[in-house]
């Protein structure tokens, strides 16, 4: 357990560590938690270029990259407390929908090569770029994460690394860096676009024959791993198999020779703008993200914050408290979560403790208070505190102080107060309230979102946002109204309502749903009285000769003359006009 730190529960597990959502206790801010496994902790050549990259790492502050607050070190664990993010892995995308549109992988590149930019500007490889460590949020951006934290393979003479992204240098010198980030940055377009890795082994025993790609979490075989190593040195790029607008960017980025790449992650990202308006418009990227969006939306369930409940295990939080919640409304509450996460997230100070290396916190935002009473915050992430400039090597970095409470009006200093739990009760559809619990009479926003969603097979979509500051109080409880118009006759509305709350409740965002049935729908008029029979009306091609005076009057048309009008012809009704009808 990091001090000053609350776990709420495990995330995922992998070679590298487990990694836990938790929060920081001074403010209730989400944060993701990863300590490293004991075989990195008994790696010294590891730990000793992991602990001189962390003070770079901390201070990148760019979009496309999984901020690194602190990293925190002991004898017996060490942590690194970093930015959570609220989405998917890439890899988690690909294998439930398969490859995606050229557009939104090249969306995907260009956000990790501008990530690989900002940490190679300041000397510091990623040095395992993969789809595991690409993170897609529910707006369609994506972010790279874990930087410099690489194992080796389980194979002798392996080199630290995932065997399907290795570039050839890598292979045989053992040589990380910038070249070999771009390498792996190319794998991940191609398997993109296409599904898999642009080298992969046939699987082993049978069966399948389609090859599959190599997952360092899979335990690789030494077979398929030699394998891997001769694609990556000595086979072609299979450019035939990807869209033409891609094929210059994986040919120069997957060259053999580190000279024949990129020079850099903003040269390759260049030429991607470039090739990506040529080959497909100057909205490429709008289209591409969108695209992501939507993919990652449909695996909302499996956002960190959308089964966020400290009382209950992963497979029994939510359920229990929302036994018959309909996925569709979780799409909509993540797409709220997500654009709601930059007023969520707020910064932290770990205490300094025996052991601990301590990066510089993330700086605390204050709340101010505008004049008609409403609060604002600044919707953005959180930034390191200003630095002085770094002090020699010789000597010692000063201790960080912790930032201060937020100032409420008047300049007095109140401390945020820990929710303890947030709750909805007697949600119609239309009107209900919202219970609040807290520990202190400090400030708590409440962030409300109404949501709706129909019975013809489509997402939910949210209708409302609202923003509400509670203070002076330890318990509250607020009326919420909204009308969501009207259900038609004969359908069905389902009304979502979701809440939030910062400092974070311990029990996470709430969701509540209703049913609104429209009124039934009137039968149709039926008439019984019988088809009227229309006047005889002349042929369009023959003009009948007049009759003679003495000549009798033509009969009406006999039975073999086509019909116009008949009972079986479909009937058209018109609102609030006569039935009509439509010949066939």
């Amino acid at each position: 357990m990091v001090p000053g730190y609350r776990e709420v529960r495990q995330l995922g597990a992998g070679r590298t560590g487990r990694v836990f959502l938790a929060t920081y206790q001074p403010t209730g801010a989400y944060v993701a938690i990863k300590y490293l496994n004991a075989t990195l902790r008994r790696d010294a050549e590891f730990m000793d270029r992991f602990r001189a990259d962390t003070p770079h790492l901390v201070e990148i502050d760019d979009p496309n990259v999984v901020r690194l607050y602190e990293y925190v070190e002991t004898p017996a664990r060490a942590a690194v407390v970093m930015e959570l993010v609220d989405g998917v892995p890439l890899r988690t995308l690909l294998a439930e929908h398969g490859p995606i549109t050229p557009e939104a992988a090249l969306a995907v590149l260009k956000s990790t090569l501008l990530a690989l930019a900002a940490a190679h500007e300041r000397g510091v490889p990623h040095r395992d770029v993969t789809p595991g460590n690409l993170l897609v949020q529910a707006d369609g951006g994506t972010k790279l994460g874990d930087f410099g934290v690489v194992v080796h393979a389980e194979e002798p003479g392996v080199p630290a690394g995932t065997p399907p992204y290795m570039a050839p240098e890598l292979w045989t010198l053992g040589r990380a860096g910038p070249p070999a980030d771009l390498y792996a940055a190319a794998c991940v377009l191609f398997e993109a676009v296409r599904g898999r890795p642009p080298y992969v082994v046939p699987p082993k025993g049978g069966g399948d024959s389609s090859p599959r790609p190599l997952d360092r979490d899979g335990g690789e075989a030494a077979s398929e791993v030699l394998g891997l190593r001769r694609k990556h040195l000595e086979e072609p790029v299979p450019l035939e198999v990807v869209p033409d607008a891609l094929r210059d960017l994986l040919r120069r980025g997957l060259a053999k020779d580190p000279a024949g790449r990129y020079a850099s992650a903003r040269q390759f990202a260049a030429a991607l703008e470039q090739d990506a308006a040529a080959g497909y418009g100057p909205d490429w990227e709008k289209r591409g993200r969108r695209h992501l969006a939507e993919q990652a939306t449909l695996l909302a369930l499996r956002f960190p914050l959308a089964r966020t409940d400290s009382r209950t295990s992963l497979t029994t939080g939510l359920r229990e408290r929302v036994p018959r919640l309909p996925p569709q409304l979780w799409v909509a509450g993540a797409t709220v979560v997500a654009a709601l996460l930059a007023i969520l997230l707020s910064g932290g100070h770990l205490p300094e403790g025996p052991g601990t290396i301590l990066m510089p916190p993330p700086r605390a935002q204050n709340e101010t208070r505008t004049e008609a009473g409403t609060e604002t915050r600044s919707p953005q992430s959180p930034t390191p505190a200003t630095r002085a400039p770094s002090p020699p090597a010789t000597t010692p970095p000063p201790a960080t102080a912790a930032p201060p409470p937020p100032t409420a009006q008047g300049g007095t200093s109140v401390p945020l107060p820990a929710v303890r739990a947030a709750g909805i009760s007697g949600w119609n559809g239309t009107t209900g309230s919202i219970t609040v619990t807290v520990d202190g009479t400090g400030p708590v926003r409440l962030l409300i979102a109404y949501t709706r969603r129909d019975d013809d097979g489509d997402a939910a979509r949210t209708l409302r946002r609202e923003t509400r500051t509670l203070r002076g109080r330890t318990s509250y409880t607020s009326a919420v109204a909204y009308s969501p118009g009207e259900v038609a006759c004969g359908e069905r509305a389902h009304l979502g309502l979701l809440v939030m709350t910062e400092p974070a409740a311990a029990n996470g965002p709430q969701v509540s749903e209703a049913t609104l049935n429209g009124p039934a729908c009137p039968p149709p008029p039926t008439s019984h009285s019988p088809v009227p029979t229309p006047e005889p009306s002349a042929s369009p091609t023959t003009t009948p000769e007049p009759p003679s005076s003495n000549a009798p009057i033509a009969p009406p048309p006999t039975s073999n003359a086509p019909a116009i009008w008949s009972s079986d012809t479909p009937v058209v009704q018109l609102s609030g006009g006569p039935s009509l009808t439509s010949s066939r």
